[in-house]
C-alpha cells in the first residue's frame, strides 16, 4: 500500500488515508477538537459537534447531548471498507444498529458522511 503513489489524486485526505488505515482518528480529533457543525442527513437536524477527544466524539443538539464512541465509529468504517454495510446514508443508519450499536446511529452517520465515508 504505501503513501500515495505516481498519479494519485484524493479530493479528501480521509479517502487517501482509509485505505492504509480506515478511520484516522488523530485526523477524526484535529477535525473536531474545537467542535463543529455539521451538514445533516436528510430527515435529521443540523448537528454541532462540540468535542473530541482520543476516546469519543462529543456532539450536542437543542434537546440532548451524547457521545460517539471511537471503538464504534471505527467498527463501522471498517465493515465500510469491507463492503459489508452501505455508504447510503439513509439505509446506513439500520445497519449501524444492527451491526455495531445502537449508539445514536443517525448522528453517526451524520459524522461519517462528512468524513467522507457516506454518500
Amino acid at each position: 500500500m504505501g503513501t500515495g503513489g505516481s498519479g494519485s489524486t484524493c479530493e479528501r485526505s480521509v479517502d487517501c488515508k482509509e485505505r492504509a488505515m480506515p478511520l484516522d482518528w488523530n485526523d477524526v480529533v484535529e477535525r473536531f477538537k474545537n467542535g463543529a457543525e455539521l451538514e445533516s442527513i436528510p430527515g435529521a437536524s443540523t448537528l454541532t459537534v462540540t468535542g473530541a477527544d482520543d476516546e469519543k466524539i462529543y456532539v450536542a443538539h437543542r434537546l440532548w447531548k451524547a457521545g460517539l464512541s471511537r471503538e464504534n465509529l471505527e467498527k463501522a468504517v471498517m465493515l465500510l471498507e469491507e463492503g459489508k454495510m452501505t455508504r447510503k446514508s439513509g439505509d446506513f443508519i439500520d445497519q449501524y444498529r444492527t451491526f455495531v450499536a445502537d449508539e445514536k446511529p443517525t448522528t453517526a452517520a451524520t459524522v461519517l458522511k462528512n468524513l467522507g465515508y457516506l454518500e
